[in-house]
């Protein structure tokens, strides 16, 4: 039926004047040649006289139909063409299709096409449930880090106990990958896409719930996260912004962005910054970050091509973390802003780069073709006292292990896709066919031997070892991922129905020093989904959605022939979207059901070996309010609510572990008028999550979250200034873990003030 209706659009029959006549004419005032086009096709035009006032035209030669017409006339002038629905030809200033400003960067609530989708449609179209985490609120919060970010993202659970710095999150239950610019980065990478940089360059993270394979593949189970960097755009604006605050921290950012051809149709744009700090709440070393990101983008009513190169440079104190008593189940009574081991000066450093090339062109009023390629490299060192477990409970004697790793990993990605829009009778139609591909190179190496010794963290003795400074091969993995997807929307009256497929195929290469390499083909999987938009009022809209999310196996079982099944997930949502206050404000409220296939586990039988039992489920409600109250009235707000559990428990396993049951976010700023020129303000937030599990028996849990910003604003004339206080209570959290013996803390209180100024 697709393809039916799709070749029954290309093939539709020109205009019977386009067929009976060419059209030929020389160079002469545009507003007459536009005239005589017109009267020749007797083609439906509206033409914007103080578009074409004082314009001449370039020749027309054998045109065959209105529209080739009226670009071969527009043809080096600064006008935009446009054809509308039902072949209605608009002529208007151009002015009206250069780069602008992404709404992101000035409103909290996002409303426009993202990078997350390939059809063209709304966050507010799309039948699923979306949260973007604008750039305009992150400045408001001062945030600096993902994981400040994603306090506002429901479902999302942030993991800094992975020892190996970087950051992991996980969306309803399931870790992810994550994206940049919509391309994914392969999970087996010990970080996040993207979460290493500092926040000066994101213009917005696109929150996905529920799993995507259609648009990232494999890797997608629960969701995923995408990072959507700044553009440029044809607006002259340089801001610059210096900020300090607690433990000698301080940073200056600077944006600047303009036009760079009298056109207005080529602009550039370069976001840097540079922080550092004496040290973090925890007594180690302070965090620095350094990024330097220019970017061009050429734009013009049927063209737009962004070029960016990211370089960033991060070096870190180890997260501050603290040990749990096994036997009571409590902290030890450690001083929080001194090293649990060691000296202050263990060491992250990582170090990103990233290429991104985007193009997207308007073929013909039915036809759309985009590519982007995107190539990252990131390289991480780690240099540190491993924690590796308490042997005397009493006496505070844990197991140490100077340890550390040095890992670079590649990937390059490409995607591609045709996008084709037809209309028969009342149905319109959106097809889109693409393909992706994708490849990873991660190599590790690790210090020849680490030591291993007994430390007691309360007497702080023995004296250990030096950190090792030689590091040798330890292992490296390789693969690809290749996928083919299409996506059909049809619109109807008051109706959206979408339905989309990709089929998957992965191969994967390990290699650990002294071992055989390991060589596997996944076996490959179809994951499809379906959505339905129904428009209930102007205001009010119902959605549903089934998806389908999966990750390719690439692990034998202990005959070292058969593969391990792919691990599935099923996610059916239903939902509402409302618009409040004239569409300043969007609610989307929604219920879903996760469902997993299968879990990897220890084979009992064979040791070394991993079996498939059966998987988790994953069920709740999630809600989300954006927008403006009032002028000058913000609010951003999000509540999940979701019961883990196994389809199947087994004696080994009962509980979901790293997943809160509640999460929740308030956030509000209210920003007033008081002179001429001058504005002033006030913002609050309360972020926080119940309880979660730390063993999968249930037995160790780490208590609820619960912190609460303030934040002031003062604007008078080009200069902003923000005061904020983080975690107002000074109340002591707790971060997620699957260990006692490393719990990472939440920070103290804290206190940021940020002074920019807009130059032009």
């Amino acid at each position: 039926m697709i393809a039916t209706l799709s070749i029954a659009g290309l093939a539709a029959p020109a205009p019977a004047a386009a067929q009976r006549q060419t059209i030929t004419l020389p160079a002469m005032p545009l507003a007459e040649a536009l005239d005589r086009i017109r009267q020749q096709t007797g083609a439906t035009m509206d033409v914007d006289p103080d578009a074409v006032k004082g314009l001449t035209s370039s020749p027309v030669e054998d045109a065959r139909d209105a529209i080739s017409a009226v670009r071969q006339a527009t043809r080096g002038v600064a006008v935009a063409v446009r054809v509308e629905h039902g072949g209605r030809i608009l002529v208007v200033n151009e002015v009206t299709v250069i780069a602008r400003r992404n709404e992101a960067e000035e409103n909290v609530l996002v409303r426009g096409e993202t990078s997350s989708s390939r059809t063209g449609e709304s966050l507010r179209d799309q039948p699923r449930n979306t949260q973007v985490i604008s750039a305009k609120l992150l400045a408001e919060q001062q945030a600096q880090s993902l994981p400040d970010a994603l306090r506002n993202a429901g479902g999302v659970t942030v993991n800094t106990a992975t020892v190996q710095g970087g950051t992991s999150y996980s969306v309803r239950g399931f870790s992810t990958g994550g994206a940049v610019n919509g391309l994914p980065t392969p999970s087996s990478s010990t970080f996040a896409a993207g979460s290493t940089q500092p926040l000066a360059n994101v213009e917005r993270l696109e929150v996905l719930k529920g799993p995507d394979a259609i648009l990232l593949g494999g890797d997608s189970l629960g969701g995923t996260v995408n990072i959507v960097t700044k553009k440029p755009s044809a607006e002259e604006r340089l801001y610059v912004s210096i900020e300090g605050g607690s433990f000698t921290s301080g940073r200056i950012t600077v944006d600047a962005n303009n036009a760079i051809t009298a056109d207005k149709h080529l602009s550039a744009r370069i976001v840097a910054t540079a922080a550092d700090a004496d040290h973090n709440f925890g007594g180690y070393r302070g965090n620095g970050d350094y990024l330097f990101a220019p970017s061009l983008r050429f734009k013009n009513a049927h063209t737009d091509i962004i070029a960016s190169i990211t370089l960033g440079n991060q070096i870190m104190g180890m997260t501050p973390y603290t040990i749990f008593n096994p036997k009571t189940l409590q902290p030890y009574p450690l001083d929080p802003t001194k090293p649990v081991i060691g000296d202050r000066n263990q060491t992250i450093q990582i170090k990103g780069t990233t290429y991104d090339l985007q193009a997207k062109q308007e073929i013909a009023t039915w036809l759309t073709a985009a590519a982007h390629y995107q190539h990252q490299k990131t390289t991480l060192f780690l240099n540190q006292y491993s924690p590796l477990g308490v042997t005397d409970p009493t006496a505070g004697t844990a197991m140490v292990l100077t340890s550390g790793v040095s890992q670079v990993s590649r990937n390059d990605s490409v995607d591609g896709y045709l996008r084709f829009k037809v209309a028969t009778g009342p149905i319109q139609h959106k097809l889109v066919v693409g393909a992706m591909y994708y490849k990873y190179d991660i190599t590790a190496e690790q210090p020849p031997a680490g030591t291993l010794l007994p430390y007691n963290i309360l007497t702080k003795t023995p004296t250990l070892p030096p950190l090792p400074t030689t590091y040798v091969y330890a292992n490296r993995a390789t693969g690809d991922q290749t996928s083919y997807y299409a996506q059909y929307l049809a619109k109807f009256w008051k109706l959206s129905l979408m339905a989309s497929v990709r089929r998957t195929e992965a191969d994967a290469v390990t290699a650990i020093a002294g071992r055989a390499d390991t060589s596997i083909h996944s076996n490959g999987a179809t994951t499809p989904s379906f959505g339905a938009v129904l428009e209930i009022t102007r205001n009010l809209s119902a959605y549903g959605l089934l998806a389908y999310g999966f990750q390719p196996s690439l692990s034998f079982d202990y005959t070292r022939v058969n593969l391990l099944p792919d691990i599935r997930t099923r996610n059916a949502e239903g939902g509402i979207k409302l618009d409040l206050f004239h569409k300043r404000v969007l609610v989307n409220a929604s219920y879903f059901k996760l469902r997993q296939s299968n879990v990897r586990a220890p084979d009992p039988v064979h040791r070394g070996f991993s079996i498939a039992l059966p998987g988790q489920v994953g069920e709740g409600i999630d809600l989300s309010v954006s927008g403006e109250l009032l002028k000058g009235w913000l609010v951003s707000s999000s509540y999940t609510r979701t019961d883990y559990s196994y389809l199947v428990p087994q004696p080994s396993f009962n509980t979901v572990t790293l997943a809160p049951r509640d999460q929740y976010s308030v956030y509000t700023s209210y920003r007033h008028r008081v002179g001429n020129g001058m504005t002033a303000g006030v913002g609050a937030g309360v972020y926080g999550r119940s309880s979660a599990a730390v063993d999968k028996l249930g037995k160790v849990w780490i208590g609820p979250t619960n912190q609460v910003d303030l934040n002031t604003f003062l604007t008078i004339g080009k200069l902003d200034v923000n005061f904020g206080v983080r975690n107002v209570l000074d109340r002591v959290n707790y971060g997620v873990t699957s260990g006692t013996n490393y719990v990472p803390l939440g920070e103290p209180r804290t206190w940021r003030l940020t002074l920019g100024y807009r130059f032009r």
